[in-house]
């Protein structure tokens, strides 16, 4: 029996393939390298190809004998997705919805999906509950919850034991498996390039929100806290006849002046940074209730404060560039 990770070649699915493999589980990875990056190929077997290669999936779910599957593969960039839609509906949604035929086809039941905070869009809750009304705000946000709301269908249908993870700022590193910071579009890598180099720019999109101090707020949340989360929920869909939505996250607001200063403080010198207009589809608040998937998956996070995720940055982006 072996568990299918796809996109498991990327930031959160190397952290999780490598806790799988730790903990006991035969991998199978297939990715296609649209994120993902050939140097995390480390535990499992890894293969090449897409979500909406229907025989390719049946073909690998009959010769791994694959019982459960963690669906990391998206797209993922928020501004990406307000000048092409049409990409992130094809992909996200469209090649979750082929994923899901080859597993019904093959008789695989068990789903763990990776969904995200952006569901909830500017809810204007201080902190985001699963219950709360969820109004996206980008083409990306939708394609999340477009596949949500297929999964109790998939369920009633088919039999399906799933769970949707709604992901909040995923960030950190452990183990040398961090982010290419050069070309990371999430903020906390940004502001360390930007810390270490010379030569980067750090633009802060929206200075001027109904938050404390003007800029964005978010939850961030570790990685190996995600991947721990992940296994949590895989051993749930096997175990129960499950079908939820849980908020991951840390349960905690921090600004982007706030990383600003933590990131200046690690390195010991002021990051600068240039303030620009608000992106679309950017709320000014996202912080999530943890208590359901503490409850239901008896996990909590334990490594995502904000001194211990810019410093496991910092440490990975050293090692990788040798300063």
């Amino acid at each position: 029996m072996s568990i299918l990770i796809t996109g498991g070649l990327g930031f959160i699915g190397s952290h999780t393939a490598k806790l799988f493999h730790e903990s006991g589980l035969e991998v199978v990875i297939l990715d296609n390298l649209a994120n993902g990056r050939r140097e995390n190929a480390q535990w499992g077997t890894v293969l090449q190809g897409d979500i909406a290669d229907v025989p390719l999936v049946r073909s690998i779910i009959r010769q791994h004998s694959i019982t459960s599957v963690l669906h990391l593969a998206a797209y993922v960039q928020v501004g990406e997705s307000m000048v092409r839609p049409d990409l992130y509906f094809a992909n996200n949604v469209g090649g979750s919805l082929r994923l899901l035929e080859a597993m019904t086809a093959e008789g695989v039941r068990q789903f763990v999906f990776a969904s995200s905070c952006s569901v909830y869009g500017n809810s204007g809750s201080l902190s985001a509950h699963e219950e709360d009304a969820v109004t996206p705000v980008s083409p990306y946000g939708e394609s999340k919850l477009q596949t949500e709301r297929i999964l109790p269908w998939y369920q009633r249908t088919f039999g399906l034991r799933w769970l949707a993870l709604r992901y909040f700022n995923v960030a950190g590193a452990k183990d040398g498996l961090g982010e290419e910071i050069s070309s990371s579009v999430r903020i906390i890598p940004r502001v360390v390039h930007s810390g270490i180099s010379d030569e980067t720019r750090l633009e802060v999109f929206g200075t001027e929100f109904s938050t404390a101090d003007g800029s964005a707020v978010r939850d961030f949340i570790h990685v190996d806290d995600v991947a721990h989360a992940n296994l949590k929920a895989l051993s749930h869909v096997r175990a129960v006849d499950a079908g939820e939505v849980l908020n991951i996250g840390s349960g905690i607001g921090v600004s982007v002046l706030q990383i600003i200063d933590e990131v200046s403080k690690e390195l010991g010198s002021r990051v600068k940074y240039y303030p620009r207009l608000p992106r679309p589809g950017d709320p000014a608040h996202s912080v999530s209730d943890i208590s359901k998937a503490t409850k239901l998956l008896n996990w909590e996070p334990v490594a995502s404060s904000l001194p211990n995720i810019v410093g496991s940055v910092i440490k990975s982006a050293r090692s990788r560039l040798n300063v």
